[in-house]
């Protein structure tokens, strides 16, 4: 008797864990030595329904982070409709996304911290499409966390330094934050008793960013 064909809700489950496995994998291995044959073990499968799904490695990697960046602007959206002042629906957006990046520190790592490739590593190539989404999904991304920045107040869109630049400086900080977390290097410098995702903690980040770059 025929295999009942999956439904479209049971593919779905299939790409995002695949997905969320492909993260998980690079983040353990390095990109170099990512193999569909290593993912298949990691998620008990044969390589062939991988296949079925996405036809190379590089377009596995690359809906991977795209879902990535996806994700976080689902993260920075929802914390965003919390409510409150604009000021106070920024304040939710960072303290969500450290969270989630405390939460899921693979998916961080490869989206901001590993050597990986990124999309003009592939112009010109076959899986050009496949990067472009990957860009699309991260500029977008960028693009509403700098909305909720100039509604507040915290980034003026007529300044001189450049709204970029600004967000940039602020995101130093916060990034600064989450890769020293993830690394434990805070357990040597606040003592392990400190737990990273301790609301104060995260709100003196925010407060530090928002006093001295504003």
């Amino acid at each position: 008797m025929p295999k009942k064909p999956r439904s479209e809700q049971e593919v779905q489950k299939v790409r995002e864990d695949i997905l969320d496995k492909t993260l998980e994998l690079i983040n353990e291995v390095g990109y170099e030595n990512f193999t569909m044959r290593k993912l298949a073990d990691k998620l008990n499968m044969t390589a062939t329904p991988i296949y079925q799904y996405y036809k190379n490695k590089d377009e596995l990697y690359l809906a991977a982070l795209t879902q990535g960046f996806e994700t976080l602007c689902k993260v920075a959206e929802d914390a965003r409709a919390k409510g409150g002042n604009p000021e106070e629906q920024l304040r939710s957006v960072i303290r969500d996304i450290v969270l989630y990046a405390l939460a899921h520190p693979g998916v961080y790592n490869i989206l901001f911290v590993s050597a990986v490739p990124k999309y003009y590593d592939y112009v010109g190539t076959e899986t050009e499409e496949a990067a472009k989404r990957e860009l699309d999904a991260a500029l977008k991304f960028r693009d509403y966390i700098v909305e909720v920045a100039e509604e507040s107040g915290f980034l003026d869109p007529d300044a001189e330094e450049g709204v970029l630049m600004k967000l940039l400086s602020g995101l130093c900080t916060i990034h600064g934050y989450v890769t020293l977390a993830n690394s434990q290097i805070t357990d040597y410098l606040l003592g392990p008793i400190v737990q990273t995702d301790n609301p104060e903690l995260i709100d003196h980040v925010i407060d530090t960013v928002l006093e001295n770059y504003r």
